[in-house]
């Protein structure tokens, strides 16, 4: 009764566009979800880059044919524009954390439409800089990350990898900056490097750009023994027309 009261004096609202939405827990419209548009394969088979439609079958961009990343396979699951840029912006600044729900069954879905769920051990976090996170107050990678894990089953550590150098954001700066940038930025937690010996892992976040923090802490963790690194963003900026 006391639920039915409060939605019908504060009823729930979508945040993509404000109508009415049909239960209380949802944080999106059907209509908003529609208008998020999904990627579309052909995908580079490493980084997961949109290819030209034109290809026919998967292939390997010239970007990780010449630089040949740490991580085995990298996915996006949407384009980073429209909607979805502000529902993320909403997100990680407004600290709409709610929104993970529809964000891990969109995310999780994906991963299972292109085979990325398969033979996984552990589920991990791109970690903030202490300093920055106390800025924020919240990680939107680790809180995608550990209800990423919860919906496949997986054991999910937040603590595992840490960022040991506060770094210039990576979105201000240009490719090549970036990779210097990051480097040495990271590191596994001491006495905590058997914990991803022989393990296939998974590397969430929400956005993917050139790839250079991802592929940062997929080099830490082979050096640490890992089996393979899988990375899974919500989203990218590489819409092909």
């Amino acid at each position: 009764m006391i639920a039915g009261l409060i939605n019908l004096f504060y009823p729930p609202l979508c945040h993509g566009c404000g109508k009415k939405t049909t239960l209380p827990e949802q944080n999106l419209c059907k209509g908003c979800l529609e208008n998020i548009k999904k990627r579309l394969p052909p995908f580079c088979v490493r980084c997961g880059r949109q290819l030209p439609s034109q290809i026919q079958m998967q292939d390997t961009c010239s970007d990780c044919r010449t630089e040949n990343p740490y991580y085995d396979r990298a996915l996006s699951v949407f384009h980073y524009g429209d909607i979805l840029r502000e529902l993320v912006h909403t997100f990680k600044y407004g600290k709409m954390t709610s929104l993970a729900n529809e964000f891990v069954e969109l995310t999780v879905d994906f991963m299972k439409e292109h085979g990325m769920c398969k033979k996984l051990d552990l589920v991990l976090c791109i970690p903030m800089h202490p300093a920055r996170l106390l800025r924020r107050e919240i990680n939107g990678s680790h809180i995608l990350a550990k209800n990423t894990a919860k919906k496949l089953g997986v054991r999910y550590s937040g603590s595992l990898l840490k960022k040991i150098k506060s770094t210039p954001p990576q979105s201000k700066l240009k490719r090549h900056r970036r990779i210097d940038n990051i480097k040495g930025s990271f590191s596994i937690k001491k006495n905590r490097a058997s914990a991803v010996q022989d393990k296939d892992i998974l590397l969430v976040d929400d956005l993917f750009t050139t790839g250079s923090t991802a592929n940062e802490c997929s080099r830490i963790l082979k050096q640490a023994g890992a089996a393979s690194v899988k990375v899974i963003t919500l989203a990218r900026g590489d819409n092909l027309s």
